[in-house]
């Protein structure tokens, strides 16, 4: 038996190339753990053990093809830190639109991203010295629901910091109104 099997960052390779293959082949849509591990020569099985579903697995093959959101420095100013963190989202929407994906799946990443920025707007704003549960995780999203719907809509370069200063900025000092 000439050939042998395949284990590890081999083995992961293999897959994450087919099931880009399989992404490109067939879309979101028509994407099956059956599909890849065909493509891959492997079983459901493997793939279940390292991806619990299809979106586990599409979403591995993107971080290695897709622009991921970056973490920005933290430099304590909430302005900037802000900013940074929506440049940030808005690189990541158009390196979707570059990739070319299926809407749903499009949809289905937008939203995981607009999860890992609020995430990240939460510790911009704990380390700038307010309290995130009192801004509330409403506030904390909206910059970024903001954004996505300016991006959505064709907008090339959205006020990003228009948004900031007159919208997110003066709700999170009326919120946190013990912050000096």
């Amino acid at each position: 038996m000439g050939e042998s099997r395949r284990r590890g960052a081999v083995l992961e390779e293999a897959i994450l190339d087919a099931a880009w293959a399989e992404l490109v082949a067939t879309g979101y849509g028509g994407f099956t753990m059956a599909g890849v591990a065909a493509k891959a020569g492997t079983s459901k099985a493997v793939l279940y053990r390292r991806w619990p579903g299809k979106e586990d697995l599409v979403s591995a093959v993107l971080e290695r093809r897709v622009p991921r959101l970056g973490r920005p420095a933290r430099t304590g100013d909430l302005r900037a830190d802000t900013l940074a963190i929506l440049q940030s989202v808005a690189a990541g929407h158009h390196g979707l639109l570059a990739v070319g994906l299926d809407p749903g799946l499009t949809a289905a990443l937008r939203r995981r991203k607009a999860d890992e920025a609020t995430a990240q707007l939460a510790e911009v704003v704990a380390a700038a010295g307010f309290d995130p549960a009192a801004i509330g995780p409403r506030i904390l999203r909206l910059p970024i629901v903001v954004l996505q719907h300016a991006l959505l809509d064709g907008s090339a370069s959205p006020d990003m910091a228009g948004t900031v200063d007159e919208v997110f900025l003066p709700l999170v000092h009326l919120r946190d109104g013990d912050h000096v």
